[in-house]
């Protein structure tokens, strides 16, 4: 007989466990291109980048020193994992409601009259609880899982946070890396400003110039002491950004010539599937997200059946405490108990429709996300071949133009040309040299951004 009712309870758990009334879940198509438009200059080596990718992409070590400082205390990171830690409690929670609950008590009664000598009698009591709900139709299984995938999600919710946080350190550090060296090419460019005034004004002693000249060169020297002011202001506020997203004061060394070139390329297969997509982190959360939405539609619908649960208890009462756990003094109760919905004024059917409703709305969160998510990646990589172009274009006229500067200078010390000559060439150098750092800079961040919109690298 015993054998016989293990066996039954045996049954039940495994048919318990088996059922749900859960959509199957079906990941939805992808609705962008199939591919990519990688371009023209895709590099057909791939390079692998997992989730900690960061450590090889980028190569510079302050660089890298103040993205694993970022990640230690920036609050943003931190308050992503407690929020992690917090979903996975909730989960736990709801997970323990599956199995049974075994409670355990004891008490003593002590009672007497207020007046006479009789004497005080006792009783003590003690005995084991245990229920169990018969999740036949799999509403506890399924509240479960939407828990456990809506922890998933804060997991991929926690990574998306660790990525951005590694773009934004690197583009504030970039930043002020371009403000450096602009500071450094204005200052450059003023000193050899000044050697051409040095230069003007003793060939006005000899008469081979005019004071126009002179004034010219004064002119370009004030123009350009206030293009140093202008850098100087700008490397400030590059170093309060880059304070920020620290959390304390960073300020890079004068003496610093570090570039903003210590950065690979993210490199690319010539054919890019848009289904890398799907290893971001946002998109995996959006994912998750669904599969909790079809599991809270199967506890909506598991609702609508009878549930079924076991209770039961097993005491001993005795005036001794000696006698307390004999046989003669227990007693067991079992009790079944079935609870059927007859009427609830709808409130199964407006469940059940609204976690319909929720489960429509966490596809279409998933649509847009994968919708954003291939534009930010396409308009990246249209970029790369942009700026590899306006680079190689820009640094070939930055040559011409120091050609043209020292044969306008050689001209004009002779009398063959005038000053205005030199100026204009003087003019375009330096802004050409200006240019070439922010397209060095914009080319970078182009990198930088495919490597987050890739999220925080792509894995062949």
């Amino acid at each position: 007989m015993l054998t016989l009712k293990i066996i039954t309870l045996s049954s039940l758990l495994i048919l318990q466990g088996c059922t749900s009334l859960a959509p199957q879940y079906q990941r939805p198509a992808l609705p962008v291109p199939q591919q990519f438009s990688v371009g023209q200059n895709a590099l057909v080596t791939a390079r692998g980048i997992n989730d900690s990718g960061w450590h090889n992409f980028f190569t510079d070590p302050l660089l890298k020193s103040y993205i694993s400082e970022a990640l230690q205390h920036n609050p943003d990171l931190r308050m992503a994992t407690l929020k992690v830690a917090e979903a996975r409690s909730q989960y736990k929670i709801t997970d323990a409601d599956r199995y049974p609950q075994l409670n355990g008590a004891t008490d003593g009664t002590y009672s007497g009259p207020l007046k006479g000598n009789a004497a005080t009698s006792r009783q003590y009591s003690a005995g084991l609880d245990i229920s169990y709900d018969l999740d036949f139709f799999g509403r506890l299984k399924n509240l479960s899982e939407a828990d456990r995938q809506s922890y998933f999600a804060s997991q991929q919710a926690q990574r998306a946070v660790h990525i951005l946080l590694v773009a934004s350190v690197t583009q504030s550090y970039y930043s002020q890396r371009l403000a450096f060296q602009q500071l450094q090419v204005a200052r450059e460019t003023l000193i050899n400003y000044q050697q051409s005034y040095s230069f003007v004004e003793k060939q006005l002693l000899t008469g081979s110039t005019t004071l126009l000249a002179l004034e010219q060169a004064k002119g370009l020297i004030a123009t350009t002491q206030a293009e140093v002011a202008k850098r100087e202001g700008e490397l400030a506020q590059a170093n309060h950004a880059l304070w920020l997203v620290l959390g304390r004061s960073s300020a890079l060394a004068e003496n610093n010539s570090q570039s903003i070139e210590h950065l690979d390329e993210v490199q690319l297969p010539p054919r890019l599937s848009s289904t890398i997509l799907l290893q971001r982190p946002d998109i995996a959360e959006a994912e998750h997200l669904m599969m909790a939405a079809d599991a809270n539609i199967g506890a909506a619908r598991a609702a609508f059946f009878p549930s079924i649960s076991l209770t039961g208890d097993i005491t001993g009462s005795s005036t001794n405490l000696s006698s307390l756990f004999n046989a003669a003094s227990g007693m067991w109760n079992f009790i079944p108990k079935i609870d059927v919905p007859l009427f609830n004024a709808g409130r199964n059917k407006a469940n059940l429709s609204l976690a319909e409703v929720r489960q429509q709305q966490t596809i279409v969160t998933y649509e847009q996300r994968i919708q954003t998510a291939f534009k930010e990646v396409a308009d990246q990589l249209s970029l790369k071949d942009s700026y590899r172009a306006q680079l190689l274009a820009q640094e070939a006229y930055l040559t011409s133009l120091q050609v043209s500067l020292q044969r306008a200078t050689a001209l004009y010390a002779h009398g063959a040309v005038s000053y205005i000559d030199v100026l204009d060439a003087e003019r375009n150098l330096f802004a050409t040299r200006q240019a070439i750092l922010d397209l060095k800079y914009a080319r970078q961040i182009n990198e930088v951004n495919l490597f987050t919109a890739l999220g925080g690298g792509w894995v062949e």
